[in-house]
């Protein structure tokens, strides 16, 4: 029977320095999956360090040694050698309990700001005149080109911006004669305050209409930005502080969500959301754009039966008004949860499935019970236990390898 357990414990030897024997060749990658392995088995063998040490080690080598039989019969174990898991930059992380925020999925959009926007009004009243380059929605302007002039010209009063600019150049005028006579008091103190005034009056009234050109008031753009909307058409006749156009800095931006009215007590709970859009690969974090909750409704959109939430964030990533988004509102917090990151799941015929790392070379596909989704880590409500080595990337080569065989006949362990 003692020469029994030697052979074991021989056995054992022989596979664990197998599973650590090439370490001239090992990336640091392959360095790290073995790491998270031995850290592991560490942590295993240090939690009853008050048994005997001799039958602790016959009981792991006879573990171990039975484990790796049933690891060459079992149809959900995947081989996959050092080289393919660098070469497929596989990556593992140990799983342990962590605080999650419940999710109230939903979909919205992206919405200019309106702090982060200036509206263009007319100066004057009369018929508008798209500038050159033609304005359009999208049009991106610097602060001081000209995209309108306003004429009245045609109109029965005449052009008002010509008779403003006429009206200024004889105040300007009558100043400077009167600047000049006040000093040799040929015209009292009295006079030139009165002739001040109407100077100073007149070349308001001037600068309110922005000058004047042979077409009319030009209006010109009081910053930089973007045009988000034109409210008037070419040749539309406008009144005196008519709005024209929107000019958005597209620094801040609104992220708006539809939430449906089920979800109506959780709205208080509301911390913050993440979301993506369609065709882009990334998840947008308002935690990592100063983002805030502005507002949620206190009513349901007629005849859509969704409620609206509005969050405020600083467009770091350039996104455009108008983009369509899936979004993750977070609220309240959970502890004591495993979750793993999205790309870690795979599904088949409606079912999720995870890889754990057996040892350096096997990974068992395991199946699980997901719960919610903050979009970036997915709750495991079951089939995942504290401790577990899941695959977070390089999975898709390992799904593509369990496809091909599971343990290919006259594999060995050793090296």
């Amino acid at each position: 029977m003692k020469r029994f357990y030697i052979i074991i414990v021989a056995l054992a030897t022989i596979s664990f320095y197998g599973c650590n024997g090439e370490k001239e060749n090992h990336s640091h990658h392959s360095e790290d999956i073995h790491n998270h392995i031995h850290e592991n088995e560490e942590s295993h063998n240090h939690t009853n360090e008050s048994e005997d040490a001799h039958n602790h080690n016959l009981a792991h080598a006879d573990e171990h040694n039975h484990s790796h039989a049933d690891i060459h019969e079992d149809k959900d174990v995947v081989v996959f050698t050092h080289q393919q898991s660098e070469n497929a930059n596989l990556k593992v992380k140990k799983i342990e309990y962590t605080p999650f925020a419940n999710v109230i999925k939903c979909s919205g959009d992206i919405i200019s700001s309106p702090a982060d926007a200036v509206y263009i009004v007319a100066p004057t009243s009369g018929i508008i005149t798209f500038g050159n380059p033609y304005p359009v929605d999208g049009s991106v302007v610097n602060k001081g080109d000209k995209l309108f002039s306003v004429s009245s010209s045609n109109l029965q009063d005449g052009d008002i911006a010509y008779r403003t600019k006429i009206a200024y150049e004889k105040a300007k005028r009558d100043y400077e004669r009167a600047e000049e006579l006040v000093k040799d008091k040929i015209v009292s103190e009295k006079e030139f305050s009165d002739i001040k005034v109407e100077y100073e009056n007149a070349k308001a009234a001037y600068e309110a209409v922005n000058g004047c050109e042979g077409n009319g008031s030009a209006i010109i753009a009081p910053t930089e930005g973007y045009i988000s909307q034109i409210m008037v058409n070419n040749g539309d006749y406008v009144s005196v502080g008519q709005k024209i156009a929107m000019i958005s800095k597209n620094k801040k931006l609104l992220l708006r969500a539809n939430i449906e009215h089920e979800d109506f007590a959780h709205l208080p709970k509301i911390k913050s959301a993440n979301f993506r859009i369609p065709m882009i690969d990334f998840l947008y974090k308002l935690e990592e754009m100063n983002g805030k909750v502005l507002s949620y409704g206190k009513y349901i959109t007629h005849g859509e039966n969704f409620i609206p939430v509005t969050f405020e964030f600083h467009n770091n990533h350039n996104l455009i008004p108008g983009t369509y988004a899936d979004i993750y509102i977070l609220t309240t917090t959970e502890k004591d949860v495993l979750a793993v990151p999205e790309d870690a799941i795979c599904e088949e015929q409606g079912l999720y499935y995870l890889f754990v790392a057996l040892d350096c070379e096997h990974f068992r596909k395991r199946e699980v019970s997901i719960g919610e989704s903050n979009g970036d880590m997915v709750q495991i409500l079951k089939g995942l236990n504290s401790g577990d080595l899941v695959v977070t990337d390089g999975v898709h080569q390992l799904k593509a390898a369990s496809r091909k065989s599971v343990i290919p006949e006259g594999h060995s362990h050793s090296h």
